[in-house]
């Protein structure tokens, strides 16, 4: 078994995971197992032509190259399915320990967390909206990394906090050339082949920290805004409108859309969140660079 420290627990698992916080064996159970292998009750499901089933805090899905079970609010089981384990085993860092936290009661949010100028920000946003070149260019101004593509928010007493996942950033091919990384040094992400795995050990932030500026990040024509001839649209979001950009940016909105129900205390504990961080909207046309005037205007507002 190998053991790691991850968004504030400890998980053991008996596959193993390079790019996690290694620990020494805890004492006592750890609160997250993860195992390589599948009931037969599930299995004789995919046989029969299911792809998924949920259950109260248990689901299970088939994907192109693995099964996968999250159950008892603490086991990830997984096998090789149309896939190698290395490539089953990809989906387990973000999809399968997003539904297991949420079971934990923790709001994972779709979106990086970095702590810069003594304050702790999250950039969020849907797949290609730009989050990780953000970061990237955040850290070049000093930022530390919290997380890269999932954030973990915990309440506690009251307040929020961002618990440090592990020391690695998702970069597309071309962030991986303009930062001048070495790309035949680097490991590729199996499900996404534009997409490369860089070690940031020497700038992660691994303590627990106050969330406070939330920043998401939209296209032209997304959320229903119009497809305008602006270039650039920044705003800090008030009153209701913060719980729907917060919920906008939670890492399984697609679940709660096709899957899961949204219990009377998750949305509690995302009113109480976005009552508790400054939340801005950044919405940018992808045909324009806009990259340098978003990063001043959060240079600007993280005061």
């Amino acid at each position: 078994m190998y053991y790691y420290k991850i968004y504030g627990l400890t998980l053991a698992s008996d596959y193993k995971f390079p790019q996690f916080v290694s620990i020494d064996m805890p004492n006592g159970e750890a609160d997250i197992e993860i195992e390589h292998g599948m009931s037969e009750e599930i299995m004789t499901k995919v046989k029969d032509g299911i792809w998924s089933l949920d259950r109260f805090h248990d689901k299970w899905f088939r994907n192109q190259v693995g099964i996968f079970w999250i159950h008892d609010d603490r086991k990830i089981n997984f096998i090789e399915y149309g896939g190698t384990v290395d490539e089953a085993a990809q989906f387990l860092p973000g999809m399968c320990l997003s539904i297991l936290l949420w079971f934990r009661k923790m709001i994972m949010i779709h979106g990086a967390c970095l702590r810069y100028k003594g304050k702790t920000i999250i950039i969020a946003g849907n797949s290609g909206a730009g989050k990780s070149t953000l970061s990237t260019e955040l850290i070049k101004k000093g930022a530390m990394l919290i997380a890269d593509d999932l954030t973990g928010i915990v309440s506690e007493d009251g307040d929020f906090y961002s618990y440090p996942a592990f020391p690695a950033q998702k970069l597309c091919l071309d962030q991986v050339a303009k930062n001048e990384f070495d790309a035949k040094k680097l490991k590729q992400i199996s499900y996404d082949n534009n997409k490369y795995e860089i070690p940031r050990t020497d700038i992660f932030y691994d303590k627990k920290s106050k969330a406070d500026y939330l920043f998401r990040v939209e296209f032209t024509g997304e959320n229903g805004d119009a497809e305008e001839s602006y270039e650039l649209k920044t705003m800090k979001i008030d009153g209701s409108e913060k719980i729907k950009v917060l919920t906008d940016s939670l890492f399984v909105k697609f679940l709660f859309d096709n899957y899961f129900r949204c219990e009377a205390d998750d949305l509690l504990r995302c009113v109480g969140l976005a009552n508790e961080i400054e939340i801005h909207k950044i919405i940018r046309n992808n045909r324009s660079n806009t990259l340098g005037r978003i990063i001043e205007y959060i240079d600007e507002k993280v005061i």
